[in-house]
């Protein structure tokens, strides 16, 4: 560990606090949606509670020298569209299409953006753990891929379209610059003020009727944890580490969410599932460059 440099040590730990943050969100979203509250007022919770927050950082950047495309790269790709696209694929496709399609597309677009837009160098033992990575994603849920649905093409389209927002805001964030509390508080204030004026005036919110109880739990959880602390995190992982690299995190989603259902959820991982979490683990160690000399690791 000695050999490794110290600003991808840092960029490691912040990408693996993100993940294990985010694969906390099915199981935490959950323990609401199963009784009281609908996946729309947790995506309300989640920015009524960082717009607020983060209003005062938005407020003395602004945009800076971000122009309206890096704006909606960034809002799209980690905001409200994101959220909503993702939740209008399930209502079509089982969850566990989203755990395959949406990492193993954001991953792809993001090394293809890397490399297009932000002309970082992608070695052949990356591409190598790329590829295991999405193998590992695959075979995690491969017993879900039985599910089937008269329109899930639309749910899995959906998915795909996830992934590409995804990369885009890992994109946007390194090619403009933007420093991750200014790239959050964008993020948070512009999608409190696209998103909740619809919710309130459309529909029914149900964060006024929910116990007290689970409405605390899932702001903080969705507000505090999930924006935050862990797309704070993950933003400092690409600035760290570059795109490319920042964005193998979203891979360990997958594998992390299955090591916790089993102790929250009991519900424990089969060998096939296992194995999958080995190859996203190899994955990440060679693409990553954790497994050549100091001097080729650094970017």
């Amino acid at each position: 560990m000695s050999n490794i440099p110290r600003h991808l040590l840092k960029g490691i730990t912040f990408g693996v606090i993100a993940a294990i943050i985010w694969a906390m969100f099915p199981v935490v979203t959950r323990l609401s949606i199963d009784h009281t509250l609908s996946i729309w007022d947790v995506i309300a919770l989640r920015f009524l509670v960082a717009g607020p927050i983060l209003l005062p950082i938005f407020i003395r950047y602004k945009f800076n020298n971000i122009n309206p495309l890096g704006v909606t790269l960034l809002v799209c790709g980690a905001g409200a569209p994101y959220l909503m696209l993702a939740v209008g694929g399930l209502t079509y496709t089982p969850a566990s299409h989203f755990g395959i399609i949406v990492p193993s597309c954001m991953l792809i677009f993001s090394a293809i953006g890397s490399w297009y837009f932000l002309k970082e160098k992608i070695s052949l033992i990356r591409i190598a753990g790329v590829v295991a990575i999405i193998i590992g994603i695959i075979t995690i849920s491969w017993e879900g891929l039985t599910d089937k649905g008269q329109n899930i093409w639309i749910g899995d389209f959906l998915f795909i379209f996830g992934g590409l927002l995804w990369a885009s805001y890992t994109i946007a964030s390194r090619f403009w610059k933007v420093k991750p509390m200014h790239a959050i508080s964008i993020v948070s204030v512009v999608s409190m003020a696209i998103y909740l004026p619809p919710y309130f005036i459309f529909m029914e919110p149900g964060i006024f009727t929910a116990p007290i109880s689970e409405v605390l739990l899932q702001a903080f959880f969705q507000g505090v944890l999930s924006v935050l602390i862990a797309l704070l995190f993950y933003t400092r992982a690409v600035e760290l580490l570059g795109a490319s690299k920042g964005s193998l995190f979203a891979a360990l989603v997958p594998s992390f969410a299955l090591l916790l259902a089993y102790p929250v959820l009991n519900e424990a991982p089969t060998p096939l599932q296992l194995f999958g979490v080995l190859f996203v683990t190899t994955g990440m160690i060679m693409a990553l460059g954790l497994t050549v000399k100091k001097r080729q690791s650094v970017i």
